[in-house]
């Protein structure tokens, strides 16, 4: 008899063990899925908004819908005024990660992260470039960068003001101050991806998904190893300001000195982003967490995540086509 109880007493400590892993799990994978469905709304809110604004400015207000500032002002008013004010009192819903202390880079590892930052951007273009010209090659017309198009025909100082500083501000403190610290608690590597993937999603366009998708990864790294945003605000913040800053500003001139001059700054930037990067492969770490929150299939079976992916790649596919 004291055996049998004594197998009932475990038995039940079992089950209820087994019981509760399964309730942290489906805990665990709702925050994935609110974190989906957060993304979803914001840019359905921003999209609609933009409608909005169009709509009004294209009727009622001819010479700004006329103007050279009219397509960044719409964004950035849509994305500064309601996204990100949006994306805070959503992400509120969903309890932080734990995080460690924040730690101070020197000069030299700043600068490293930067060149490691562009290269990637840099190799993960010319993938992009190669994609699209296979698309254009068998639909028999060109994949537009919706991106270029805006730059070239915007302000000149609306692009610095809002591509190159508060683009990059509103957007870090989405992914990689919102959205990573929710999602910190499954792991570096997972937080890192799902973030990365995420930011690169959100650009809803061919053209600038897979590179933004890299520049994201390597931004949420150092957020991760630092814990703070400031340094991936920085980096951002360059690496806005060299494409969407600094180019423009170089073809207008049309000086071929300059031109070449700043072709040769860039390559430099993208050997040296590619000797560090290889040099210091081998001290990437990735912190896990204390014990598997999920299963691998729940980061991206959920019903937030699915509706996230669907409503991107629809975007996606419709800029291509």
């Amino acid at each position: 008899m004291e055996n049998y109880n004594n197998f009932y007493e475990e038995s039940k400590k079992y089950l209820n063990n087994d019981s509760e892993k399964i309730q942290d799990r489906k805990r665990n994978k709702k925050i994935l899925s609110l974190c989906g469905w957060f993304l979803s709304i914001i840019f359905v809110v921003i999209s609609i908004i933009q409608v909005i604004l169009f709509v009004l400015s294209k009727k009622y207000f001819i010479s700004f819908y006329e103007s050279d500032w009219f397509e960044l002002t719409l964004t950035a008013v849509s994305i500064l005024g309601v996204g990100l004010p949006l994306a805070f009192i959503l992400m509120k819903k969903i309890p932080d990660s734990e995080k460690g202390e924040v730690k101070k880079l020197s000069l030299g590892e700043f600068v490293k992260y930067f060149l490691i930052c562009y290269a990637a951007m840099f190799y993960t273009n010319l993938i992009t470039l190669f994609i699209n010209n296979i698309i254009s090659y068998f639909t028999g017309s060109e994949v537009v960068n919706p991106l270029e198009e805006v730059i070239l025909g915007s302000n000149t100082f609306i692009i610095i003001l809002y591509a190159t500083i508060l683009g990059p501000i509103a957007e870090e403190l989405i992914f990689r101050k919102l959205l990573l610290d929710k999602l910190r608690r499954f792991g570096d590597l997972p937080a890192i991806l799902l973030t990365s993937i995420a930011f690169g999603l959100f650009h809803m366009n061919l053209s600038q998904a897979l590179y933004a998708t890299a520049v994201g990864a390597v931004m949420a790294y150092v957020t991760v190893k630092t814990n703070t945003i400031r340094y991936s605000i920085l980096i951002h913040i360059m690496v806005n300001f060299i494409g969407s800053g600094l180019a423009p500003l170089v073809l207008y001139s049309g000086d071929m000195k300059i031109i070449i001059l700043i072709s040769l700054v860039i390559q430099v930037i993208v050997a040296a982003g590619t000797a560090f990067f290889i040099i210091n492969i081998k001290k990437i770490k990735f912190t896990k967490a204390a014990i598997p929150l999920v299963k691998k299939s729940d980061y991206i079976l959920n019903s937030g995540t699915i509706v996230f992916i669907i409503l991107c790649m629809f975007m996606i596919v419709e800029s291509v086509l």
